[in-house]
């Protein structure tokens, strides 16, 4: 078996709550032309879906938000 290597991209969302609480949301493959006035204009559209897990707190805004990419690895170490 050979080696493989795996790609991925994912987008991470802070949510802040109104208790002062924050939660991060991942979302993997966000597309590629996804820049921060889509984000910003998420959120009102969020304020009426997403709730605070602590004290139901309600939902301020995204407060950061990050593409992120990655690759993985996976060393075949039995083959010489």
């Amino acid at each position: 078996m050979a080696d493989i290597i795996k790609e991925n991209s994912y987008l991470s969302l802070v949510a802040e709550f109104a208790d002062g609480d924050d939660r991060t949301i991942n979302l993997d493959n966000p597309k590629s032309a996804l820049n921060a006035s889509l984000i910003n204009a998420c959120n009102s559209s969020a304020s009426g879906i997403l709730v605070g897990d602590k004290e139901g707190a309600d939902f301020l805004r995204f407060k950061s938000a990050k593409k992120i990419s990655a690759t993985t690895v996976y060393l075949d170490l039995t083959t010489p």
